[in-house]
């Protein structure tokens, strides 16, 4: 075990390496710059802004730079349009908004779609079975851009049309879901012992927006799996020597029906607790999807490249988790 986790390892570290540099690359390629605008600046105020920030150094000695900082550091340099704020300040104010209901969601979207799956298989050709293959249907065709404003419209502006108040903030996040503490009266809002308070009326429509596709997927994958392991002899075996059916569930079927979920909960973590640009900006929340559109708009090249690394940093690292909880579970991958 110890040498596959080298071996994926010995993969993992050039793979984030090229990333960087091809990250730089790109964005040393995108037309205009950062400080391109329809009022051009003088050549000496652009020169200086330029020198300011390095951009008057070769191209070797610019990437040579951001790699050894990103690398030794994981300093992604000050931002281009925000005065003295850099990358990594703008990331640690909006990640921790996007890993909070990114998270939630997670847990909502597997403990829904492998709970879904599983009953599914168990029951199938049953009412539960059909229920549950048109509830996942149904959540796939509805994406977060659609659910998003469909949530608004029932939780929000709904109850204020039928009580005079709304049920569910529809956005406004003040800066965040951790807020400076929380009001006597709110029984949604408990303090966390780091600092801040966490805002559960703020989470729900948001967690449920981004949730849904996820758990649907992983509702299908769980059922297809869990059916073609209940079809297989040993459980077949099992069954026939009178097993209890939960048992047999439990103790047999689940570890071979898991493994192609697994596979598909690393790429679908990374990109819940990274967030969705639709949800940032819908919501308001101010979480890094946020933070990406505004860049993209302001040429914030520096800002973009951060981001980009660190998803891509998220999804290296997520990925080898689940290699290796992949060859805890199944020794013959290991070989």
């Amino acid at each position: 075990m110890f040498s596959f986790i080298i071996r994926r390892l010995a993969v993992a570290i050039p793979t984030l390496l090229v990333l960087v540099v091809l990250s730089f690359i790109l964005m040393y390629a995108a037309p205009g710059g950062p400080f391109n605008s329809e009022r051009p600046l003088p050549p000496e105020v652009l020169a200086n802004i330029e020198a300011k920030y390095g951009l008057d150094q070769p191209f070797w000695k610019q990437i040579v730079n951001y790699v050894v900082s990103v690398v030794t550091s994981f300093d992604f340099g000050p931002s281009f349009q925000y005065k003295d704020q850099s990358v990594n300040d703008i990331i640690a104010q909006g990640f921790p908004v996007t890993l909070t209901y990114g998270a939630w969601s997670f847990v909502v979207a597997v403990a829904v779609g492998v709970s879904l799956g599983i009953a599914a298989a168990i029951r199938q050709n049953s009412w539960l079975d059909y229920l549950a293959v048109g509830i996942t249907v149904g959540a796939q065709v509805l994406p977060n851009f659609v659910m998003a404003p469909l949530l608004v419209l029932a939780f929000t502006l709904g109850g204020f049309w039928l009580t005079g108040q709304s049920w569910l903030p529809g956005g406004g996040w003040e800066g965040g879901v951790v807020v400076n503490g929380c009001a006597a009266a709110n029984n949604l809002c408990f303090n966390l012992p780091w600092g801040g308070a966490l805002r559960f009326d703020y989470l729900v429509m948001p967690v449920i927006a981004l949730s849904t596709s996820y758990m649907a997927s992983i509702a299908r994958i769980t059922r297809s799996s869990m059916l073609e392991v209940l079809n297989t002899n040993f459980i077949r075996t099992a069954r026939a020597k009178g097993l209890p059916m939960r048992r047999v569930i439990w103790r047999h079927a689940m570890k071979p029906t898991i493994l192609p979920v697994l596979s598909y909960l690393g790429p679908a973590f990374v990109g819940m607790i990274t967030g969705s640009v639709i949800i940032d900006v819908y919501f308001s929340t101010g979480g890094i999807g946020q933070a990406f559109v505004n860049s993209a708009f302001n040429r914030d090249y520096s800002v973009i490249m951060g981001i980009t690394i660190l998803v891509g940093t998220l999804t290296i690292l997520f990925n080898l988790v689940v290699d290796i909880l992949y060859a805890w579970i199944d020794p013959k991958i290991r070989y």
